[in-house]
């Protein structure tokens, strides 16, 4: 997988998924969030909307205090076994505004490090 790449989990949720860190920089820990359609008390640092990417249907929001940190390896192997579903990639204009809005997000300390020592945030 590789940075925009978006995907759901049947056995698991129903939520679109996102590789927002580079597994290429560092294949061991790769920064991964959901999005969850759009409420108030969820974190409102980059909020998506309809045409943003074809999954989304109404405003939505990027999930970064849930976000997870997971090996390439993983996510490659889930993919292969048909447990990962992929869909249509973000656009790079799409996967820089979740990269930049980390910085004003609660996104867990060790993804922000991440996302930080790969240049996306400061």
């Amino acid at each position: 997988m590789t940075a925009g790449d978006t995907f759901l989990v049947p056995d698991s949720d129903d939520h679109l998924w996102v590789v927002i860190s580079d597994p290429n920089v560092d294949p061991s820990r790769v920064v991964i969030v959901c999005f969850l359609s759009h409420q108030p008390h969820y974190d409102q640092a980059c909020v998506l909307e309809p045409g943003d990417h074809p999954f989304i249907k109404h405003p939505t929001c990027v999930n970064y205090p849930d976000a997870r940190i997971e090996s390439a390896a993983l996510l490659e192997r889930l993919k292969g076994d048909g447990r990962l579903k992929p869909k249509t990639p973000l656009s790079s204009g799409i996967l820089d505004r979740i990269r930049s809005a980390a910085e004003d997000s609660e996104i867990p300390t060790e993804g922000y490090d991440i996302l930080r020592r790969q240049g996306y945030v400061p």
